[in-house]
């Protein structure tokens, strides 16, 4: 992957857009990223970053809405666009930041867009071959960060190495083989839990289960002779039952026998009561059925006609009410002055006022309109000075350009004059005799010189002619201006010039806006006022509509209301007459008579229930009675207590039984559930004990002095060395080679990626520790450069065309320097291109192609140096 051109606005440090064209810097080589502290040199990385994977390049920049810029305006939207070519493909992908989210668009080579965080996702990687991780790992070399892996130890260093190989799993691996190991662990002691519980020894358990299979047979013979019993009792209980049954149901009948007769006797003893009760209902059952409903008919007329009086009534009060409302109404209106003059008076006031509001704007138009001719002139005049001084510059670099070119070419004679001998030619002229050769002039004039200057007088006559004829343009603008505002003032004074114009718009003006002003209140408070008097009419009118109205609709309500009362005065006397026929005709002697024996629904029914229940119950006893006489008729009374005693004796031998079996059972279910329990534990210990021992075995190897991630991280470390003894060979001028310790020095640490410095000028190896500034940038640039190698190997082989360094030069002597930029230009070759972050001003001397960040008030701003 090498990115084309990147453009960021509202970006990090950057307010506005800034576009970064990398092609201008060539297709490979070193290039400087420089700046002072905080420019935002990293942020550029940082947008590359963000335009391919939503995400920075830094672990303090993992909130999105924090990249946008402080210095941007609100309304400036938050975007980064990348061009870049990947293979021999090249794509393009903007990245918005709103509030809501990110929004994304990639255009691949063939015009297809695609849309969506997670598809852009898959698809980055696709083209990449990185994840974001493997990315800034990889094209982002933050010294700082290697520095510290130079200088750690290894618990430090497998933590950094297990964060970039992501040998993590492998820790996990060890982890789960221990979770493993206590599994079948506790699977096994589960097992022999169950052996314990039952106090047996499992490697003599065959001993056990023999005691208990005997134990078994003697059980289920036993069982089988008690059952036997239990069936020969189970028989003598059911003929017992059956006799108790028959000598109970004896009983009962002539006990119920006895009670029947005793109850006949008292219901007879109750008959001259229910004949009253029988004569009450009948008398109450015609009050409430036959007269009653005549009685509730006087009643609803009597309160219909009572509430058909008072209705008449309320509609007499109500017409006259409504008469007086009338009259009152008709005052009201008379009262009120002509609305049609009001109106009059308003129209010729709106328009007076109309046409000083219309000379208003016309003015105001003319005032704006003035100052901004104004400012043409101004802009105008100092137009105008610009064309001088051009003008005047042009004229000094022409005479300039004069002296200069007579100077070449006297020089240019000079020069052939030398070569002249007395015989030969002149190439000029042909002559053989040269009397006055040129001679050479003394100002150093040179070809590359004279066509600057005349490059410059070019210059200069462009911007002039240039100016001139913005010049020309603004003055015929002016003029233009002045004629149409002449023109519009004419309205006032046909006769004004521009100048005579200018002195009376402010006056004209003042006294316009004051009249249009007056009218304006004066029209304000006409129109309030006609606005109250003709809500006023419009009121008086419909109050009187409205009374009007009413007074018809109270008279014809009063004469409804007047034959309704008639209906209902003769209705009251003709069910009135019908309720006293009704009294006479089923024997009452006058209403309170009526009243007296008059019952309501639920007392009737009570009084009918009890004659039909004394009917119903001396009926039911005569039939008992009669049935049980003839049952038991010819028998005696049996004797049911010594055949209970009997049933007694034999249900406790029965109990005694069911307790022996019950006994038996229990102990042959528990004999045979714990046999049966054991030999299925015995099959599962001696498949727990198999897979616990290759468990054991394996997470003991695994989890060893050596473990399987130190293992790993072992073999990573060695390929990493040789990668970054390569170039630290070089920029050490083969004096240091990086070397992994073999052993610790501290024994109770773990040992394998400790790290030390051969030095070829002692023989020597020491600590990574004990090097210099300069030697520790060197070693930790060799370890990035050769972890990134090695990185970029293990994500598949990915061959990324660009990568970038952070800082960290600062450190170096001018040789180390040197060095290093040359291990980094050969590394570049002729495909990559390798970014230098850094403000380290040694690196602006060496290194021509420059990305410069400069940090203003208003945001950083960038341009090239190519």
């Amino acid at each position: 992957m090498k990115p084309l051109k990147i453009t960021m606005n509202a970006f990090g440090s950057y307010a506005g857009c800034q576009e970064i064209d990398f092609t201008k810097l060539g297709p490979a080589g070193l290039y400087l990223i420089t700046g002072e502290t905080g420019a935002g040199k990293t942020t550029i990385f940082d947008a590359i970053s963000f335009a391919l994977y939503g995400k920075a390049s830094g672990t303090n920049r993992e909130n999105y809405l924090m990249l946008r810029s402080d210095f941007a305006a609100e309304k400036t939207k938050t975007y980064v666009a990348l061009d870049f070519i990947s293979g021999d493909k090249q794509y393009s992908i903007k990245r918005l930041i709103k509030k809501s989210g990110q929004e994304a668009a990639l255009l691949l080579p063939d015009g297809t867009v695609v849309s969506g965080g997670r598809s852009i996702g898959d698809k980055i990687a696709e083209i990449v071959g990185l994840d974001q991780k493997q990315f800034s790992q990889i094209v982002m070399i933050a010294q700082n960060d290697f520095l510290r892996f130079l200088q750690s130890g290894t618990d430090e260093r497998v933590k950094i190495m297990r964060r970039i190989f992501g040998t993590e799993r492998l820790r996990q691996l060890q982890e789960q083989l221990k979770q493993l190991v206590k599994s079948e662990s506790d699977r096994r002691d589960f097992i022999l839990h169950d052996f314990k519980r039952h106090d047996v020894d499992i490697y003599q358990r065959n001993e056990q289960f023999r005691e208990w299979e005997a134990q078994i047979r003697t059980d289920k013979a036993d069982l089988s002779a008690v059952n036997k019993k239990i069936s020969e009792h189970d028989l003598k209980k059911q003929a017992l039952a059956a006799g108790l049954a028959v000598a109970a149901e004896l009983e009962r009948k002539f006990a119920d026998l006895i009670k029947c007769r005793n109850d006949f006797a008292l219901h007879e003893a109750k008959a001259l009561e229910m004949e009253e009760i029988n004569l009450r209902a009948s008398r109450g059952e015609t009050a409430l059925y036959q007269v009653k409903p005549l009685y509730d008919e006087t009643q609803k007329a009597a309160a219909n006609h009572f509430a058909a009086e008072n209705g008449l009534k309320q509609a007499k009060d109500a017409e006259t009410d409504a008469l007086a409302r009338a009259d009152a109404a008709v005052q009201v209106a008379g009262s009120l002055p002509p609305l049609a003059k009001a109106q009059e008076a308003l129209a010729a006031l709106v328009k007076e006022w109309e046409a000083a509001a219309s000379h208003l704007k016309l003015l105001s138009d003319l005032h704006l309109q003035r100052h901004e001719i104004d400012g043409q002139q101004k802009t105008l005049f100092m137009e105008q000075m610009g064309f001088e001084s051009l003008d005047a510059s042009f004229k000094k670099e022409d005479e300039n350009h004069r002296a200069m070119e007579e100077a070449f070419l006297l020089s240019q004679a000079g020069i052939l004059a030398q070569g002249l001998k007395t015989g030969s030619p002149c190439p000029v002229c042909g002559s053989c005799v040269h009397p006055a050769p040129a001679e050479l002039s003394a100002a150093d004039v040179t070809e590359e010189k004279l066509k600057k200057a005349r490059d410059t007088k070019e210059k200069l006559r462009m911007k002039r002619e240039k100016q001139s004829s913005a010049c020309g343009i603004l003055a015929s603008a002016v003029e233009t201006r002045k004629q149409r505002f002449i023109a519009d003032f004419s309205v006032f004074n046909k006769d004004a010039d521009w100048e005579s114009s200018v002195r009376e718009l402010d006056e004209l003006l003042a006294q316009t806006r004051g009249r249009a002003e007056k009218l304006a209140l004066g029209k304000e408070t006409d129109e309030k006022a006609l606005a109250l008097l003709s809500a006023d009419w419009e009121n008086a009118m419909k109050r009187k509509a409205s009374t009007e109205a009413d007074v018809k609709a109270a008279q014809t309500l009063v004469s409804e209301r007047a034959a309704n009362e008639q209906k209902h005065k003769k209705l009251r006397e003709e069910t009135k007459l019908l309720y006293a026929d009704a009294l006479k005709a089923h024997h009452f002697i006058d209403e309170a008579d009526f009243i007296a024996v008059l019952p309501d629904e639920k007392l009737l029914a009570d009084l009918k229930k009890q004659a039909s229940d004394y009917r119903n119950h001396g009926e039911q006893l005569k039939r008992d009675i009669s049935r049980l006489e003839t049952e038991t008729a010819g028998k005696v009374k049996p004797d049911a207590e010594g055949l209970r005693s009997e049933q007694e004796t034999v249900m406790a031998g029965a109990k005694a039984l069911n307790i022996r079996r019950d006994e038996i059972n229990s102990r042959l279910s528990r004999t045979e559930g714990v046999l049966k329990e054991l030999r299925r534990a015995a099959a599962d210990f001696e498949k727990a004990e198999l897979s616990y021992a290759a468990v054991k075995q394996l997470t003991d190897t695994a989890n060893g002095k050596l473990d399987f991630e130190t293992y790993a991280q072992m073999a990573y470390f060695e390929r990493v060395l040789r990668a970054a003894n390569l170039r630290l060979k070089m920029m050490s001028q083969n004096r240091y080679i990086l070397l992994r310790k073999t052993a610790s020095d501290d024994g109770r640490k773990r040992a394998g990626l400790e790290l030390e410095v051969l030095d070829a000028y002692t023989g020597k190896a020491r600590s990574a520790n004990s090097l210099s500034g300069g030697e520790s940038f060197m070693a930790s640039l060799s370890l990035a450069l050769g972890l990134s190698d090695v990185v970029q190997h293990s994500a598949g082989g990915i061959r990324l065309d660009s990568m970038f360094i952070d800082e960290g030069f600062g450190s170096l002597d001018n040789d180390v320097l040197e060095l290093a930029i040359r291990t980094l230009s050969e590394m570049a070759g002729a495909n990559r291109i390798i970014g230098i972050i850094s403000h380290v001003s040694e690196l602006r001397e060496r290194i021509d192609k420059q990305v410069q960040v400069e940090k203003t008030a208003g945001g950083s701003i960038v341009s090239l140096k190519v």
